[in-house]
C-alpha cells in the first residue's frame, strides 16, 4: 500500500535571522511552531489545528521577537565576582590565589564596564600585550625590585584558560547564552624546561645536608622516595602518618588538586620520618617538619627552596633553570615508568595518567630499547 504523502502546508511570518518564526505541519499531523529566542532554537506543538489561528499566533510572535532583549547585559565584573564567590573557594589554596591574581589582571586590561559576551580575540590580543608589558609581578628580592622581569607565554595561556573556564561556567550558570571565545584556541610556545635531579646529583645533595638544620636531609629523602609536591610533604602532620603499617595519609586539604589518599612508606622514608620523631617529636596536627623558629608551624616553601638553591651550589651541580623540588617528583615518575600507570598515579597522588604521561615522565633510551628487544612477532 503507497505511504500517504504528508501534509506540506506552512506559514513564515517575520525575517530570517531576526524574528523568524514558522508553523508547519508536524509528520504527527499536529501543528507546530518552530523559531529562536536568542541563540537556543525552540520548537514546539500548537495544541490546536487551526490554521487561521496557527498564522494569527505566528504573527504575533514574530512581533513579540522583534522587541528588543531587554534583559540586562552581564558585565564582567557581575561574571568575575560570581565566580570568585562560588567557583574559586572550592579549589586548592595554591590555585585559589592564580584565580583572584589573574581575574585582577582581567579587570584591569578589560575594564569593569565590558559586556561578557562581546568579548572578542581583539580583548585577548590586548591582554596579551598589556601582561607582557607589565612582565612578571610576583614579589621580588630587594635587588630585583624595579626590574623589568618578562612574562613566559605559559603563563598568559594559563590565564587565557581561565578565562575561557569562567566563560563556559557562565553558561551553565545562565548568566550567559553562549561564549564568545569558544573557538579561540589557546596555544603555548613549545615545550617547558622540565629538570630533573639524576641519582647522582641527589646522592650529591645529600651530602650537604650537614651544613642545613636536620629538616632539609629529612625532607630530601620524602621527596625522593614518595615523589609528592613540596607543599603536601611540608604540611604532613603526625596524624598522617601511621609507623606502625607503614603508611602515609596525604590530606586533600593540603593537595594542590584536592586529591586525598594513603600510600605506603618506603624503607628510607619511614628512615627519614623516625630521624624527624626523634628530633621533634609531636602528636595529632604537630608538623612532621616544624619551623627552625616557630615549631607550632611547617618549614616554609620560601625557605626550603632557599636551601635546596644553596645546597646544589655546595654540590657543585651545574646551574639549571627550573630545577627545584618538583624535579624529584618528575624523576619518580620517570624511574617508575615500567610499573602500571594506575599504580604510578595512585603513589604519587595524580588522578588524570594523562597529567604522568604529558608532564612529567621524561623520554628514556633504555626503556626504548627493552620495548623493541620485547617485541613480540604478531601470528596469523
Amino acid at each position: 500500500m503507497p505511504r500517504a504523502k504528508q501534509d506540506s502546508w506552512k506559514y513564515i511570518s517575520g525575517e530570517k535571522g531576526a524574528n523568524r518564526v514558522r508553523v508547519f505541519v508536524h509528520r504527527t499531523g499536529k501543528l507546530f511552531v518552530e523559531y529562536r529566542r536568542g541563540f537556543q532554537k525552540v520548537r514546539q506543538s500548537l495544541g490546536h489545528a487551526d490554521r487561521q489561528q496557527a498564522k494569527k499566533e505566528a504573527d504575533e510572535l514574530a512581533a513579540e521577537l522583534r522587541q528588543p532583549d531587554r534583559r540586562e547585559a552581564v558585565t564582567v565584573t557581575t561574571l568575575f565576582d560570581s565566580y570568585e564567590r562560588t567557583v574559586t573557594p572550592a579549589k586548592a589554596l595554591s590555585t585559589q590565589g592564580h584565580d583572584r591574581a589573574t581575574i585582577a589582571h582581567f579587570r584591569r586590561i578589560f575594564g569593569d564596564a565590558q559586556r561578557a559576551d562581546e568579548l572578542t580575540t581583539r580583548d585577548i590580543a590586548r591582554f596579551e600585550v598589556e601582561r607582557r608589558r607589565a612582565g612578571d609581578m610576583r614579589p621580588r628580592k630587594k635587588s630585583e625590585r624595579g626590574k623589568h622581569h618578562p612574562l613566559k607565554s605559559r603563563t598568559i595561556a594559563y590565564d587565557l584558560r581561565l578565562l575561557k573556564a569562567i566563560l563556559t561556567w557562565g553558561m551553565s550558570a545562565g548568566f550567559l547564552e553562549r561564549n564568545p571565545l569558544a573557538t579561540y584556541k589557546v596555544l603555548d610556545d613549545g615545550t617547558p624546561n622540565r629538570p630533573v635531579f639524576t641519582e647522582s646529583q641527589y646522592r650529591a645533595l645529600l651530602a650537604t645536608a650537614d651544613s642545613f638544620p636536620w629538616q632539609f636531609g629529612c625532607l630530601l629523602v620524602l621527596c625522593h622516595e614518595s615523589g609528592h609536591r613540596l607543599n603536601a610533604i611540608l604540611s604532613l602532620q603526625w596524624r598522617d602518618i601511621d609507623l606502625t603499617n607503614g603508611r602515609f595519609t596525604w590530606r586533600g586539604e593540603a593537595d594542590k588538586i584536592g586529591n586525598e589518599h594513603v600510600t605506603p612508606m618506603t624503607d628510607l622514608a619511614r628512615q627519614a620520618i623516625e630521624d624527624a620523631r626523634r628530633h621533634a617529636p609531636g602528636i595529632g596536627d604537630a608538623p612532621v617538619l616544624p619551623g627552625v623558629k616557630d615549631r607550632a608551624k611547617p618549614v616554609g616553601t620560601d625557605l626550603a627552596r632557599d636551601w635546596l638553591q644553596k645546597a646544589q651550589v655546595l654540590a657543585k651541580l651545574p646551574p639549571e633553570r627550573g630545577r627545584g623540588w618538583h624535579a624529584f617528583r618528575r624523576n619518580f615518575a620517570s624511574e617508575l615508568r615500567h610499573v602500571g600507570l594506575r599504580d604510578l598515579c595512585d603513589l604519587g597522588g595524580w588522578k588524570d595518567p594523562m597529567t604522568v604521561v604529558k608532564c612529567y615522565q621524561r623520554p628514556s633510551e633504555d626503556a626504548m630499547r627493552a620495548a623493541q628487544a620485547g617485541r613480540r612477532v604478531l601470528e596469523g
